[in-house]
């Protein structure tokens, strides 16, 4: 019985946090986000063992029960099972259906990359001295000789992360299509305050330009991506070519950026959140700036990429899912409308797609990161 209800009870939370957001207040939204991402990633093998434990509980005799409400808690929760089971199906689906999604997006034909193997790494390549963090590694698939160069920032809510821990799929898919990639680390906050994190993106970035042709790559071509606060940092980096306020002491460095891939990023750190509340305001002023808002509005706008937007922002692909919990959709719709009216920039929203959706290697990620392949193939 406990087979057959448990199963039950399980696959219901699944289709729940697959399906809808409840939670969206710190700590609560990051269980909800691992169970969402469970339902809508894996949707296809959950529902495959949900049908397998019902099959056990019946194997077991919990269909025969004899005892009355025993019976109907056993009969209700394999119907349940079925049913939810189906669910995950469903799920499952809208993730493989992504790449319709994001085909129309980019305007582009899909296609296919033959695999070439994983790519190799060096690691650790230092590109300033002054924090431990001021780390790269460079990821190259076979023979790389004047490859575009992609520069992936990791996500963490700007505290934490790390570049050995995400952006992967990408990296691969790119090594794949011929491309450089260089993965970095940065300063983190709250030890670290702003703009160290954003002058670290923009060190790597000047390092890259003029170390990366010793490593096969072209210095010409620079793209940049990320995730969540990755993505932020990266359209900021994109946004602010050569700004002196975030290069001090290498004012002279070429920091510009050729195509930027952004994935489930937050734009305006000046926002309320969709509820009107301030939550995203107050956790940014403790992990990252020394004055409020009203305080140093300049420099709230300065650092954030929505305030930025201009006619020389270079091609922009914003990747977003409508259900992800703990950066609103709203963040990359006010980004993408308010870029559409100076820049180009292409954008997917992607049904029941959650927060950092893509550190699972489930259709969605795989048809995501085809298409952030293709988008800078095409922009290079």
């Amino acid at each position: 019985m406990a087979l057959a209800v448990g199963s039950a009870v399980v696959g219901v939370v699944l289709n729940l946090f697959g399906r809808r957001t409840p939670w969206r207040r710190y700590p609560w939204y990051l269980a909800g986000m691992a169970t969402g991402l469970g339902g809508t990633e894996l949707g296809a093998p959950l529902a495959a063992t949900q049908v397998l434990a019902g099959g056990l509980a019946i194997g077991m005799g919990a269909g025969r029960s004899r005892v009355g409400a025993a019976g109907l808690a056993v009969a209700a929760g394999l119907a349940v099972a079925a049913g939810t089971a189906v669910g995950l199906v469903g799920l499952h689906r809208q993730s493989s259906a992504a790449a319709d999604v994001l085909q129309r997006a980019i305007r582009e034909p899909a296609d296919s990359v033959g695999r070439v193997g994983k790519p190799w790494v060096t690691r650790d390549i230092r590109y300033h001295d002054d924090a431990a963090e001021q780390g790269l590694d460079i990821w190259r698939g076979a023979a790389t000789t004047g490859a575009p160069v992609m520069i992936y920032v990791h996500g963490g809510s700007w505290v934490a992360g790390s570049k050995r821990g995400q952006g992967t799929h990408l990296i691969t898919e790119l090594t794949a299509r011929g491309w450089l990639c260089v993965s970095i680390d940065y300063r983190l906050g709250p030890r670290n305050r702003w703009p160290s994190m954003i002058v670290d993106v923009k060190r790597a970035i000047a390092w890259v330009r003029a170390n990366i042709a010793g490593y096969g790559g072209d210095p010409s071509f620079v793209a940049i991506a990320g995730g969540s606060a990755g993505a932020h940092l990266a359209a900021l980096a994109a946004l602010s070519a050569n700004d002196p306020r975030f290069q001090p002491g290498f004012t002279e460095a070429d920091t510009t950026i050729q195509a930027a891939a952004l994935l489930y990023g937050v734009y305006d750190l000046t926002a309320l959140n969709d509820d009107g509340q301030p939550r995203l305001r107050d956790y940014v002023r403790r992990v990252l700036f020394d004055a409020d808002l009203l305080d140093d509005e300049a420099t709230w706008r300065a650092a954030s990429p929505t305030w930025r937007v201009d006619e020389h922002a270079p091609p922009m692909f914003v990747v977003h899912g409508d259900r992800d919990e703990i950066v609103s959709v709203t963040q990359a719709r006010n980004f993408v409308a308010r870029a559409k009216k100076v820049t180009r920039i292409a954008y997917a929203e992607l049904p029941y797609a959650h927060h950092a959706f893509d550190l699972i290697g489930s259709a969605r990620t795989k048809a995501t990161v085809r298409a952030v392949g293709q988008f800078l193939d095409a922009a290079r």
